[in-house]
């Protein structure tokens, strides 16, 4: 009996359980990008909508660069005429890269209308980047089923994480 490549092999892991992987790589990924350009555009005091826009453009530009990228592999290392299989794949796998960089960009533009000086703006939304890695941890623990202490430790490194940004943006500009 022989198996296709694309068959799940016993040691595989299940593909709804691949694609959750993927998709949690992809919105950490897209989280600390956004983080990153808010971090700069800190010292740069953009006009009022620049920084919604760069940040969330940022965020678009992220998940077409993933998405080349692995269309590209996946074509170039798959079988012959896997292409249209692939792009649904890659798409499925790496859309939220863009989603936290899109969500950063709206929350700039409504947190404009508050009035706010933008430099605090951006620490706002960096300070809401911070929670959403802790949170993009715990429900990644949760899902993986791990134990509690687990959970919890991989959420206070991500909290870690991203608060050293903030941090290090504060300490360089």
């Amino acid at each position: 009996m022989t198996t296709s490549p694309d068959a799940p092999s016993s040691s595989a892991p299940h593909p709804t359980t691949a694609l959750r992987r993927h998709r949690l790589r992809a919105a950490v990924y897209g989280t600390l990008m956004a983080m990153s350009v808010l971090a700069y555009l800190g010292d740069h005091e953009p006009a009022p909508g620049v920084a919604a826009l760069t940040v969330a453009g940022t965020g678009v530009a992220i998940f077409l660069a993933e998405t080349y990228g692995g269309v590209l592999a996946g074509t170039l290392t798959g079988p012959p005429r896997s292409g249209p299989r692939v792009l649904r794949s890659v798409v499925a796998e790496s859309a939220g890269t863009a989603l936290p960089g899109v969500l950063a960009g709206v929350l700039l533009g409504v947190l404009t209308l508050t009035g706010l000086d933008v430099a605090l703006r951006i620490d706002i939304t960096l300070w809401v980047g911070v929670a959403a890695l802790g949170v993009l941890s715990v429900l990644g623990g949760r899902a993986a089923r791990r134990r509690p202490a687990v959970q919890a430790a991989w959420a206070i490194a991500s909290l870690l994480v991203g608060a050293s940004i903030v941090l290090l943006k504060a300490a360089l500009h």
